[in-house]
């Protein structure tokens, strides 16, 4: 088995946990990041046509001035950039598209469009995303939260089967 510079699992956890509650500290809120992308979608549609401000779902960012003056854009910039050195720090930042057996790479672009489009309709819905979920809620104690994350996990276990043999022999 080759080396592959990630952090040991555990050491990662308890430092995620850590900056969990110091983001509560400080923060006030917990890091959840889907309203991200929702702050920065209103922002643009704002700078294009201001009178998007009186609508009632996209105004509400914009109350405050700057939606991209916010915490939760911050942090996903935060994550983004860290991420990015430390794939270029442990040497495994690489350009590529992994493939399974049998799929061009255009029917898995368009897959992963399609699964992305998804999720984040799913997420606005839902009004979360996975991460305040099950960090956030689950810190917090919320009964829905872990109901959340034990439906999540049990049915990413169940329909794991279904894809397994497309992903034979990737690596």
């Amino acid at each position: 088995m080759k080396d592959n510079n990630y952090l040991n699992p555990y050491v990662a956890g308890v430092i995620l946990g850590i900056a969990l509650f110091v983001t509560f500290l400080i923060a006030g809120q917990g890091m959840g990041a889907s309203g991200a992308i929702a702050r920065s979608t209103a922002q643009i549609a704002y700078n294009i046509d201001p009178e998007i401000a009186k609508n009632a779902y996209a105004g509400k960012y914009l109350h405050s001035g700057n939606a991209l003056i916010n915490w939760t854009v911050i942090e996903v910039l935060g994550i983004f950039i860290g991420g990015l050195i430390s794939a270029l720090l442990a040497g495994r930042f690489k350009l590529e598209l992994t493939r399974a057996n049998g799929y061009p790479v255009i029917k898995r672009v368009a897959f992963a469009f399609l699964g992305g489009f998804i999720l984040a309709a799913a997420t606005r819905i839902t009004r979360g995303c996975t991460s305040g979920q099950a960090l956030d809620g689950a810190s917090a104690f919320s009964v829905g939260s872990w109901i959340f994350m034990l439906a999540a996990f049990g049915a990413g276990f169940f329909v794991a089967f279904l894809f397994k043999k497309q992903w034979k022999g990737v690596e």
